[in-house]
């Protein structure tokens, strides 16, 4: 029988290396959701900058494009080689004024045209002259980004004719979507900001910021040896670093340069604040230490005094640790049970052998249902034999591209739908036992997002027509497609709107963009399933209609819509009237590129509206 000091001296050990697994188990499970917490907080941050990046550079590009647009107008190409040949040329003159007016209903917000000389022959808006802040920036045209109380686009393009510059075009462009989001990161918290700034040497230039609303003219990229977040982005770098910020505070900073434009984008928030609601959890999970430590050791004294043989002390620390093994036995089956990812246990003839609730309710399934159930309950039918070809060659050999490679699968949900998933495979053995455990993520609202994007990137936000971009990608398939069956044609209409600017000045920008939503509409309902319709800018629209047998069928398809568009409108009780010029082009007999066929669809399209508008005319060679 031990003593009462041996008993005392196993009581006190015995508390002290409770105390001490205790302490150990919570630093170790704080640690693990600290550094799970920190993950999924940068990711975020990460994707969140991602996001807005191209938020920014598609601003931007699409300026960048308008200009290079207007430079390469033949229209105006044709009335500044006459203002070339005479500078007085009241009539050119007097063209180009007019259309650079027209221009502004693009959403340039100042225009203008300069001869070879660089001599301004016609202006529209006003120039933001004195700005606070001068970025130049690397796009298709010579560009630059103003501040001036808001974020303004400034590009400068040649005009050219046959190789030779014969002028200039000017133009400004208010942005007020990327103006509101150097401002909009109220979701980051009270210490979110987003910064886009420009190298300048070793300093840097920088837009307001919603925590500095005035740009900085210059401010070191490095501050006490140390870089800033922005210098990783300039550096054409990007990633997520915990760092010090131009207000010597620590932040979480995410980085990206902006494409090739010259620009860095950094998107912060104070570590404090980031990682507030993590560090909150150690004011319950100390308490919740000291309590489980002060009944640790009142149980191990209540049970040591009434013992008097070692044989019962060394079985009473047995059945401790068999209640610590099946304490961890809990814990990892609540992780497992309660972790957003689906997780399922398989053996190798595809048995589901245990599926966490995320499974079930990822698939479709109520609790219980898919364990004895074959893993091809979730795939589609065809690609179930390819998956048994995988488990059976990798059984057989040990070769696998799958196992421990993450990957997009296709998977089945109960009802039948066909959802995309990522999934990750590995490999478990229990002594003769062979497992896999797969782990998926159902990724349908990332994949939705990713085709809202590219949607976006490829349509006319107005009328959700394709533009300009995406009607050539179409066009030279069409090409393509002509070269390939011989006796067919391939038309394109240029639609330009009669007197649309006259109802935008009586009416209000507002009652334009439904009117101009009202004539897609309408240009739609005339063409087939195969024709494509895009809208070009301001109030011009596109055609493109392959698979002509005659030439004349382009021509009906334009009478067909100038009946349609000269039909009254009525919109918000207003009834509206415009008509519509269409210049027709013809490939190959007008064009065999798609830059030609848009410039003599263009040019015939302005003899129509000479001829007197309300008509269509077909490209006719000077």
């Amino acid at each position: 029988m031990p003593s009462l000091r041996e008993q005392q001296r196993i009581t006190i050990l015995g508390g002290l290396v409770l105390t001490i697994l205790t302490l150990i188990t919570g630093g170790v499970v704080f640690a693990i959701m600290l550094q799970q917490g920190e993950s999924i907080l940068s990711t975020s941050l990460h994707l969140s900058l991602q996001n807005r990046a191209r938020l920014f550079q598609s601003n931007i590009e699409n300026r960048a494009n308008g200009v290079h647009t207007i430079a390469t107008r033949p229209y105006l190409i044709q009335e500044l080689n006459k203002i070339n040949r005479d500078l007085n040329n009241p009539e050119a003159r007097f063209s180009l004024q007019r259309a650079v007016k027209s221009f502004l209903s693009t959403g340039f917000t100042a225009l203008a045209i300069y001869d070879a000389d660089d001599r301004e022959i016609a202006r529209a808006g006003d120039f933001n002259t004195t700005p606070e802040l001068n970025i130049p920036v690397k796009l298709s045209v010579a560009s630059t980004l103003l501040w001036s109380g808001q974020l303004i686009f400034s590009g400068r393009a040649p005009i050219q004719h046959q190789g030779k510059t014969i002028g200039f075009v000017r133009a400004q462009a208010i942005l007020p979507t990327l103006s509101n989001m150097l401002f909009d990161v109220a979701t980051l918290g009270k210490t979110g900001e987003l910064a886009v700034c420009a190298p300048v040497k070793h300093h840097m230039q920088c837009f307001p910021s919603r925590l500095h609303p005035k740009p900085f003219l210059s401010i070191p990229r490095v501050i006490n040896s140390k870089p800033l977040p922005m210098d990783y982005a300039l550096s054409g770098k990007s990633g997520v670093l915990t760092a010090n910020d131009y207000r010597h505070t620590e932040v979480v900073a995410a980085y990206m340069p902006l494409d090739n434009t010259g620009l860095g984008l950094v998107l912060k928030v104070d570590g404090t604040e980031l990682f507030q609601p993590i560090l909150h959890q150690l004011l319950y999970v100390l308490p919740a230490l000291g309590l489980l430590i002060l009944l640790g050791i009142l149980a191990l004294r209540w049970l040591v005094t009434p013992l008097v043989k070692k044989l019962a002390i060394s079985e009473y620390n047995m059945r401790l640790s068999i209640t610590q093994l099946a304490d961890e036995e809990t814990r990892i089956r609540t992780i497992f049970e309660n972790v957003d990812d689906g997780i399922v246990v398989m053996n190798t003839a595809g048995v589901i052998q245990a599926a966490n609730p995320s499974v079930e309710r990822i698939f479709g399934y109520q609790a219980g249902q898919v364990v004895g159930e074959n893993v091809s309950l979730f795939m589609p039918e065809s690609v179930q034999q390819q998956h048994d070809h995988y488990v059976e060659h990798y059984i057989q050999t040990g070769e696998s591209n799958v196992i421990g490679n993450a990957r997009e699968v296709t998977a089945v949900h109960r009802d039948g739908t066909v959802f995309p998933i990522d999934l990750r495979v590995t490999e478990m053995r229990l002594g003769d036992d062979h497992f896999f455990i797969g782990t998926m993520r159902d990724i349908t609202d990332r994949k939705q997002t990713e085709q809202k994007i590219i949607h976006l990137a490829t349509h006319d936000s107005l009328t959700n027509l394709p533009n300009r971009h995406l009607l050539t990608d179409r066009l030279q398939q069409a090409i393509t497609h002509t070269q390939r069956h011989q006796g067919v044609r391939l038309g394109l209409l240029f639609i330009d709107l009669d007197g649309f600017k006259k109802i935008n000045d009586l009416h209000g920008h507002d009652i334009g963009d439904l009117l101009l939503v009202e004539v897609a509409s309408r240009i739609r309902g005339i063409l087939r399933n195969e024709d494509t319709t895009a809208r070009q800018g301001g109030d011009e629209f596109i055609v493109a209609l392959p698979g002509l047998e005659q030439p004349d069928g382009a021509m009906e398809v334009a009478e067909k819509l100038l009946t349609a568009l000269a039909t009254p409108y009525c919109i918000n009780d207003k009834v509206l009237e415009i008509s519509a010029s269409i210049g027709i082009a013809i490939y190959p007999d007008d064009g065999t590129t798609v830059e030609m066929l848009l410039k003599n669809s263009d040019i015939a399209m302005y003899s129509a509206k000479a001829a007197g508008r309300g008509i269509c005319r077909r490209y006719q060679p000077e």
